[in-house]
Protein backbone atom coordinates (compact mmCIF):
# COMPACT_ATOMS: atom_id res chain seq x y z
CA UNK A 1 0.00 0.00 0.00
CA UNK A 2 2.88 2.24 0.86
CA UNK A 3 4.68 1.49 -2.09
CA UNK A 4 1.47 2.13 -3.95
CA UNK A 5 1.37 5.57 -2.45
CA UNK A 6 4.98 6.59 -3.34
CA UNK A 7 4.77 5.52 -7.22
CA UNK A 8 1.41 7.96 -7.37
CA UNK A 9 3.30 10.08 -5.52
CA UNK A 10 6.15 10.41 -7.84
CA UNK A 11 4.29 9.87 -11.41
CA UNK A 12 2.18 13.30 -9.59
CA UNK A 13 5.35 15.10 -9.25
CA UNK A 14 6.32 13.97 -12.86
CA UNK A 15 2.91 15.31 -14.43
CA UNK A 16 3.39 18.76 -12.10
CA UNK A 17 6.96 19.28 -13.24
CA UNK A 18 5.50 18.31 -16.98
CA UNK A 19 3.04 21.20 -16.71
CA UNK A 20 5.30 23.34 -15.98
CA UNK A 21 7.49 22.79 -17.99
CA UNK A 22 4.85 22.97 -20.95
CA UNK A 23 3.40 26.00 -19.88
CA UNK A 24 7.11 27.53 -20.00
CA UNK A 25 7.20 27.02 -23.60
CA UNK A 26 3.99 27.86 -24.22
CA UNK A 27 4.70 31.28 -22.44
CA UNK A 28 7.99 31.47 -24.78
CA UNK A 29 6.64 30.75 -27.81
CA UNK A 30 3.46 33.23 -26.59
CA UNK A 31 5.77 35.78 -25.89
CA UNK A 32 8.02 35.90 -28.88
CA UNK A 33 4.98 35.89 -31.42
CA UNK A 34 3.79 38.78 -28.93
CA UNK A 35 6.69 40.64 -29.95
CA UNK A 36 6.49 40.14 -33.71
CA UNK A 37 2.83 41.13 -33.24
CA UNK A 38 3.96 44.45 -31.31
CA UNK A 39 6.90 44.30 -33.82
CA UNK A 40 4.52 44.88 -36.81
CA UNK A 41 2.80 48.05 -35.15
CA UNK A 42 5.37 49.61 -36.48
CA UNK A 43 6.77 52.15 -39.42
CA UNK A 44 9.76 51.35 -41.09
CA UNK A 45 12.60 54.40 -40.90
CA UNK A 46 13.52 53.43 -44.28
CA UNK A 47 17.54 53.72 -44.99
CA UNK A 48 19.61 56.87 -44.00
CA UNK A 49 22.77 56.27 -46.05
CA UNK A 50 26.33 57.08 -43.83
CA UNK A 51 28.01 58.90 -46.20
CA UNK A 52 25.08 61.36 -46.06
CA UNK A 53 24.85 61.70 -42.66
CA UNK A 54 28.41 62.55 -42.29
CA UNK A 55 28.63 64.92 -45.27
CA UNK A 56 25.89 66.99 -43.39
CA UNK A 57 27.95 66.83 -39.95
CA UNK A 58 31.17 67.60 -41.72
CA UNK A 59 32.77 64.70 -40.84
CA UNK A 60 35.12 62.56 -43.36
CA UNK A 61 33.62 59.29 -45.19
CA UNK A 62 36.30 56.87 -45.05
CA UNK A 63 35.22 54.47 -47.71
CA UNK A 64 36.21 50.73 -46.29
CA UNK A 65 35.73 49.01 -49.74
CA UNK A 66 37.98 50.69 -51.68
CA UNK A 67 41.40 49.71 -49.37
CA UNK A 68 39.63 46.35 -48.97
CA UNK A 69 37.39 45.11 -51.22
CA UNK A 70 36.14 41.82 -50.31
CA UNK A 71 34.44 39.82 -53.33
CA UNK A 72 31.53 37.83 -52.86
CA UNK A 73 33.05 34.02 -53.31
CA UNK A 74 29.60 33.10 -55.15
CA UNK A 75 31.43 34.87 -58.94
CA UNK A 76 30.28 38.40 -56.73
CA UNK A 77 27.01 37.51 -55.24
CA UNK A 78 26.15 36.93 -51.78
CA UNK A 79 24.44 33.82 -50.53
CA UNK A 80 22.61 35.45 -47.13
CA UNK A 81 22.75 37.71 -44.53
CA UNK A 82 24.11 37.32 -41.03
CA UNK A 83 22.31 39.11 -38.00
CA UNK A 84 24.85 40.41 -35.36
CA UNK A 85 24.12 42.67 -32.12
CA UNK A 86 26.30 45.20 -31.06
CA UNK A 87 26.53 44.12 -27.32
CA UNK A 88 27.33 47.61 -26.46
CA UNK A 89 24.30 48.99 -24.17
CA UNK A 90 23.31 52.74 -24.79
CA UNK A 91 25.01 53.77 -28.32
CA UNK A 92 22.56 53.92 -30.88
CA UNK A 93 22.80 53.08 -34.66
CA UNK A 94 24.58 56.72 -35.55
CA UNK A 95 27.04 56.55 -32.26
CA UNK A 96 28.07 52.85 -33.91
CA UNK A 97 28.64 54.29 -37.42
CA UNK A 98 30.46 57.06 -36.91
CA UNK A 99 32.71 55.13 -34.57
CA UNK A 100 33.18 52.29 -37.33
CA UNK A 101 33.54 54.82 -39.77
CA UNK A 102 36.88 55.96 -37.81
CA UNK A 103 37.89 53.18 -36.15
CA UNK A 104 37.58 50.43 -38.50
CA UNK A 105 41.39 49.93 -39.43
CA UNK A 106 42.06 49.88 -36.13
CA UNK A 107 40.00 47.31 -34.83
CA UNK A 108 39.71 45.48 -38.19
CA UNK A 109 35.76 44.89 -38.27
CA UNK A 110 32.62 46.39 -40.28
CA UNK A 111 29.42 45.72 -41.21
CA UNK A 112 26.96 46.86 -44.05
CA UNK A 113 24.47 48.70 -41.67
CA UNK A 114 24.06 49.50 -38.49
CA UNK A 115 20.20 49.56 -37.03
CA UNK A 116 18.25 50.34 -34.08
CA UNK A 117 14.59 52.10 -33.31
CA UNK A 118 15.32 55.03 -34.49
CA UNK A 119 17.61 54.25 -37.97
CA UNK A 120 18.58 52.08 -40.52
CA UNK A 121 21.90 53.51 -41.28
CA UNK A 122 23.68 51.36 -44.72
CA UNK A 123 27.35 51.91 -43.90
CA UNK A 124 28.32 50.84 -47.70
CA UNK A 125 27.09 49.09 -50.88
CA UNK A 126 25.96 45.77 -50.24
CA UNK A 127 27.96 44.57 -53.03
CA UNK A 128 30.71 43.80 -50.91
CA UNK A 129 32.09 41.85 -48.35
CA UNK A 130 32.74 43.63 -44.75
CA UNK A 131 34.62 42.28 -41.48
CA UNK A 132 32.40 41.02 -39.37
CA UNK A 133 32.05 37.35 -39.18
CA UNK A 134 35.39 36.01 -39.85
CA UNK A 135 36.91 34.62 -42.95
CA UNK A 136 34.53 31.60 -43.47
CA UNK A 137 31.63 34.36 -43.61
CA UNK A 138 33.01 37.38 -44.60
CA UNK A 139 33.00 36.52 -48.64
CA UNK A 140 29.79 35.12 -48.55
CA UNK A 141 27.35 37.31 -46.28
CA UNK A 142 25.87 40.98 -46.19
CA UNK A 143 25.82 41.94 -42.72
CA UNK A 144 23.75 43.70 -40.01
CA UNK A 145 24.31 44.37 -36.82
CA UNK A 146 21.05 45.26 -34.25
CA UNK A 147 21.74 47.76 -31.44
CA UNK A 148 20.65 47.29 -28.13
CA UNK A 149 17.63 48.83 -26.50
CA UNK A 150 16.71 49.26 -23.28
CA UNK A 151 12.82 48.99 -23.12
CA UNK A 152 10.48 46.90 -25.09
CA UNK A 153 8.82 48.80 -27.18
CA UNK A 154 12.51 49.96 -28.53
CA UNK A 155 13.22 46.59 -29.16
CA UNK A 156 10.41 45.54 -31.13
CA UNK A 157 11.06 49.22 -33.16
CA UNK A 158 14.92 47.31 -33.56
CA UNK A 159 13.51 44.51 -35.09
CA UNK A 160 10.78 45.32 -37.16
CA UNK A 161 13.72 47.63 -38.79
CA UNK A 162 15.72 45.02 -38.94
CA UNK A 163 13.23 42.73 -40.31
CA UNK A 164 12.37 44.85 -43.51
CA UNK A 165 16.14 45.93 -44.20
CA UNK A 166 16.94 42.23 -44.39
CA UNK A 167 14.03 41.33 -46.08
CA UNK A 168 14.77 43.84 -48.88
CA UNK A 169 18.53 42.87 -48.98
CA UNK A 170 17.40 38.96 -49.91
CA UNK A 171 15.21 40.56 -52.32
CA UNK A 172 17.64 42.13 -53.61
CA UNK A 173 19.88 39.87 -54.09
CA UNK A 174 16.83 36.80 -55.22
CA UNK A 175 17.70 35.02 -52.24
CA UNK A 176 14.72 33.20 -51.02
CA UNK A 177 14.68 33.05 -46.61
CA UNK A 178 15.42 29.84 -45.51
CA UNK A 179 16.53 29.55 -41.71
CA UNK A 180 20.36 28.80 -40.94
CA UNK A 181 19.74 28.60 -37.30
CA UNK A 182 19.69 24.71 -37.12
CA UNK A 183 21.74 23.17 -39.85
CA UNK A 184 24.00 25.52 -41.31
CA UNK A 185 22.01 26.07 -44.33
CA UNK A 186 20.25 28.86 -45.52
CA UNK A 187 19.80 32.40 -46.45
CA UNK A 188 19.54 33.83 -42.75
CA UNK A 189 22.11 33.26 -39.93
CA UNK A 190 22.98 34.16 -36.87
CA UNK A 191 26.85 35.06 -35.77
CA UNK A 192 26.20 32.17 -33.55
CA UNK A 193 25.49 29.92 -36.26
CA UNK A 194 28.41 30.60 -38.10
CA UNK A 195 30.60 30.03 -35.40
CA UNK A 196 28.70 26.98 -34.75
CA UNK A 197 28.97 25.31 -38.25
CA UNK A 198 31.42 27.37 -40.61
CA UNK A 199 33.80 28.59 -37.68
CA UNK A 200 37.06 31.04 -38.08
CA UNK A 201 34.77 33.01 -35.10
CA UNK A 202 33.46 32.32 -31.87
CA UNK A 203 30.51 35.22 -31.02
CA UNK A 204 27.11 33.69 -30.18
CA UNK A 205 25.15 37.09 -30.75
CA UNK A 206 22.39 38.13 -30.59
CA UNK A 207 20.87 34.69 -29.34
CA UNK A 208 21.73 36.15 -25.70
CA UNK A 209 20.13 39.24 -25.99
CA UNK A 210 17.09 38.21 -28.05
CA UNK A 211 16.72 35.87 -24.84
CA UNK A 212 16.60 38.52 -22.89
CA UNK A 213 13.42 39.92 -24.42
CA UNK A 214 11.85 35.93 -24.43
CA UNK A 215 12.56 36.17 -28.52
CA UNK A 216 14.88 33.91 -30.90
CA UNK A 217 16.18 33.38 -34.10
CA UNK A 218 13.34 31.35 -35.43
CA UNK A 219 10.67 34.01 -34.48
CA UNK A 220 13.03 36.94 -35.98
CA UNK A 221 13.40 34.81 -38.83
CA UNK A 222 9.40 34.73 -39.18
CA UNK A 223 9.34 38.46 -39.21
CA UNK A 224 12.27 38.31 -41.65
CA UNK A 225 10.05 36.14 -43.96
CA UNK A 226 6.54 38.10 -43.55
CA UNK A 227 8.10 40.99 -44.90
CA UNK A 228 9.72 39.37 -47.45
CA UNK A 229 6.20 37.90 -48.36
CA UNK A 230 4.66 40.90 -48.31
CA UNK A 231 7.48 42.58 -50.27
CA UNK A 232 6.81 40.13 -52.57
CA UNK A 233 3.34 40.21 -52.75
CA UNK A 234 3.33 44.36 -53.83
CA UNK A 235 3.13 44.71 -57.78
CA UNK A 236 6.61 45.67 -58.81
CA UNK A 237 6.82 49.10 -60.16
CA UNK A 238 9.21 49.97 -62.95
CA UNK A 239 12.37 52.10 -62.31
CA UNK A 240 13.85 55.19 -64.05
CA UNK A 241 17.10 55.27 -63.40
CA UNK A 242 19.20 58.38 -63.93
CA UNK A 243 23.04 58.22 -64.62
CA UNK A 244 23.65 61.61 -62.49
CA UNK A 245 21.77 59.74 -59.31
CA UNK A 246 24.41 57.65 -58.64
CA UNK A 247 26.91 58.76 -55.53
CA UNK A 248 30.42 59.35 -56.61
CA UNK A 249 30.88 57.47 -53.38
CA UNK A 250 29.17 54.21 -54.14
CA UNK A 251 31.43 51.45 -55.58
CA UNK A 252 29.17 49.39 -58.01
CA UNK A 253 30.11 45.67 -58.44
CA UNK A 254 31.79 45.12 -61.90
CA UNK A 255 29.33 43.33 -63.99
CA UNK A 256 29.49 39.89 -64.05
CA UNK A 257 27.40 38.53 -67.62
CA UNK A 258 26.48 34.42 -68.04
CA UNK A 259 29.84 32.99 -69.07
CA UNK A 260 32.16 35.56 -66.32
CA UNK A 261 33.97 34.74 -63.56
CA UNK A 262 35.90 36.89 -60.91
CA UNK A 263 39.57 36.91 -60.20
CA UNK A 264 40.34 35.54 -56.95
CA UNK A 265 44.55 36.57 -57.82
CA UNK A 266 46.05 38.76 -59.83
CA UNK A 267 46.73 37.54 -62.68
CA UNK A 268 49.43 37.28 -65.92
CA UNK A 269 47.43 36.81 -69.33
CA UNK A 270 49.45 34.12 -71.52
CA UNK A 271 49.26 33.06 -75.47
CA UNK A 272 48.33 29.66 -76.39
CA UNK A 273 51.53 28.49 -76.01
CA UNK A 274 51.65 29.59 -72.40
CA UNK A 275 54.09 32.39 -72.81
CA UNK A 276 53.04 35.69 -71.16
CA UNK A 277 51.84 38.76 -73.42
CA UNK A 278 54.44 41.22 -72.38
CA UNK A 279 52.50 44.18 -73.30
CA UNK A 280 49.27 42.85 -71.48
CA UNK A 281 48.97 44.42 -68.42
CA UNK A 282 48.17 42.24 -65.41
CA UNK A 283 44.79 41.93 -64.48
CA UNK A 284 43.83 42.37 -60.94
CA UNK A 285 42.16 39.92 -58.43
CA UNK A 286 38.60 41.00 -58.14
CA UNK A 287 37.24 41.34 -61.50
CA UNK A 288 35.56 39.67 -64.00
CA UNK A 289 36.69 37.81 -67.00
CA UNK A 290 35.04 36.44 -70.03
CA UNK A 291 35.32 32.73 -70.27
CA UNK A 292 35.21 31.23 -73.55
CA UNK A 293 36.46 27.78 -72.92
CA UNK A 294 39.37 25.91 -71.31
CA UNK A 295 42.69 24.74 -72.35
CA UNK A 296 45.22 22.41 -70.95
CA UNK A 297 48.67 24.33 -71.80
CA UNK A 298 51.76 22.29 -70.17
CA UNK A 299 50.05 19.99 -68.74
CA UNK A 300 48.11 22.80 -66.63
CA UNK A 301 44.62 23.69 -67.01
CA UNK A 302 44.07 27.87 -68.17
CA UNK A 303 40.79 29.74 -69.13
CA UNK A 304 40.53 31.53 -72.56
CA UNK A 305 39.63 35.04 -71.98
CA UNK A 306 39.99 36.61 -75.82
CA UNK A 307 41.80 35.96 -78.85
CA UNK A 308 45.05 34.38 -78.20
CA UNK A 309 44.63 35.54 -74.28
CA UNK A 310 44.45 32.82 -71.44
CA UNK A 311 44.76 33.35 -67.29
CA UNK A 312 45.66 30.26 -65.30
CA UNK A 313 42.66 28.81 -63.95
CA UNK A 314 43.89 28.63 -60.57
CA UNK A 315 43.59 32.12 -60.07
CA UNK A 316 39.96 31.91 -60.24
CA UNK A 317 38.87 28.00 -59.13
CA UNK A 318 41.56 28.00 -56.51
CA UNK A 319 42.53 24.57 -54.71
CA UNK A 320 42.33 23.33 -50.94
CA UNK A 321 44.78 23.24 -48.86
CA UNK A 322 45.12 22.07 -45.47
CA UNK A 323 46.23 24.28 -42.67
CA UNK A 324 48.81 22.63 -40.56
CA UNK A 325 49.13 25.45 -37.79
CA UNK A 326 46.05 27.60 -36.76
CA UNK A 327 46.76 30.50 -39.08
CA UNK A 328 45.66 34.88 -38.60
CA UNK A 329 43.81 36.32 -41.26
CA UNK A 330 46.29 39.15 -43.12
CA UNK A 331 44.88 41.95 -45.40
CA UNK A 332 46.76 43.47 -48.55
CA UNK A 333 49.19 45.31 -46.37
CA UNK A 334 50.06 41.91 -44.11
CA UNK A 335 48.25 43.40 -41.00
CA UNK A 336 46.30 41.27 -39.04
CA UNK A 337 43.70 41.97 -36.06
CA UNK A 338 45.13 39.47 -34.30
CA UNK A 339 41.82 37.55 -33.41
CA UNK A 340 40.41 36.29 -36.19
CA UNK A 341 41.80 32.29 -37.13
CA UNK A 342 41.55 29.69 -39.26
CA UNK A 343 42.01 26.64 -37.06
CA UNK A 344 44.78 23.74 -37.81
CA UNK A 345 43.72 20.92 -39.51
CA UNK A 346 41.05 23.13 -41.59
CA UNK A 347 40.55 23.09 -45.15
CA UNK A 348 41.13 26.37 -46.75
CA UNK A 349 40.53 27.46 -50.70
CA UNK A 350 43.55 29.12 -51.60
CA UNK A 351 44.06 31.24 -55.40
CA UNK A 352 46.84 31.27 -57.17
CA UNK A 353 50.51 31.29 -56.65
CA UNK A 354 52.16 32.33 -53.92
CA UNK A 355 52.50 36.30 -53.25
CA UNK A 356 54.89 38.79 -51.18
CA UNK A 357 53.66 40.83 -48.21
CA UNK A 358 56.74 42.80 -46.96
CA UNK A 359 58.87 40.40 -47.90
CA UNK A 360 56.67 37.59 -46.37
CA UNK A 361 55.07 35.11 -48.14
CA UNK A 362 51.21 34.38 -48.03
CA UNK A 363 48.48 32.87 -50.34
CA UNK A 364 44.92 34.48 -51.49
CA UNK A 365 41.81 33.32 -49.72
CA UNK A 366 40.07 35.83 -51.44
CA UNK A 367 41.08 39.57 -53.30
CA UNK A 368 41.93 40.99 -49.99
CA UNK A 369 42.45 38.35 -47.43
CA UNK A 370 45.52 36.44 -46.88
CA UNK A 371 47.32 33.32 -44.93
CA UNK A 372 50.60 33.01 -44.25
CA UNK A 373 52.16 29.94 -46.57
CA UNK A 374 54.61 28.77 -43.81
CA UNK A 375 51.18 27.86 -41.99
CA UNK A 376 50.16 25.15 -44.57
Amino acid sequence: MNLKKVVISILSTIAIIAAIFTGINITNRTASAAMNDLAKKNKYVGVTYLYKMLAVNNIKYNKFYTENKIVYRNHGEPEGIVIHETADPGATAANEAIYFNREWNKMYAYVHAFVDHNQVIQMMTPNYGVWGAGPMANDRFVQVELCEENNRNDFAKSINNDAIWSAKILHRYHLKPTNATHNGKGTVWSHAAVSKFLGGTDHGDPVGYFAKWGYNMDQFFDLIKYYYDLQDAKPKKPVKVKKESFSKNVVQTPTKKDGQKILMHDAYVYNNKGRRIRNKATLKAGIPVDILNTKTINKSKYYHIGKNQYVVASNIDGRLRKLSHNSYIYNTVGTSDGKTKLMKNSLVRTYGGQIKIAGIKYYAISPTQFVKAQNF
